[in-house]
């Protein structure tokens, strides 16, 4: 017999670490599954919402001299909000080479080194040392 996901609306932590693993793997499988099909329900609505609106929205926010920002229309009697989040994307090298120009500007920037630690776990020890 399954424990109903509802289980873990009532239950207490103490309650849920108490089962036996064979409840718990099967409560967490469950829940997955269910919590993926939620995420590729929003994901089609999401997508639905977006093939309805935004060509209409993305026009009134050009008629106003914008790209981002936030618009409201209507459509029938039901309120429309749509926003354009600005994201923008910087050219790293010419960064560098205008700050190489200008190194006044350089404390209006901000470098982020990354790499993967697995790389890192392969480099010689002298070097991780440093």
């Amino acid at each position: 017999m399954h424990i109903p996901l509802s289980f873990l609306d009532e239950a207490s932590v103490q309650d849920v670490s108490a089962l036996k693993i064979n409840e718990l793997s099967d409560l967490f499988f469950r829940l997955k599954e269910v919590l993926e099909t939620q995420d590729k329900r929003k994901r089609v609505l999401s997508e639905a919402l977006k093939k309805r609106f935004e060509e209409r929205a993305r026009t009134l926010l050009n008629q106003e001299g914008k790209d981002t920002g936030t618009t409201h229309f209507r459509d029938g009697n039901v309120p429309i909000v749509a926003h354009f989040r600005k994201k923008v994307e910087w050219d790293q090298d010419v960064l560098y080479d205008i700050l190489k120009q200008h190194p006044e500007f350089r404390n209006d920037a901000k470098c982020v080194l990354s790499f993967e630690e697995k790389r890192y776990g392969s480099w010689p020890q002298e070097v991780q040392k440093l």
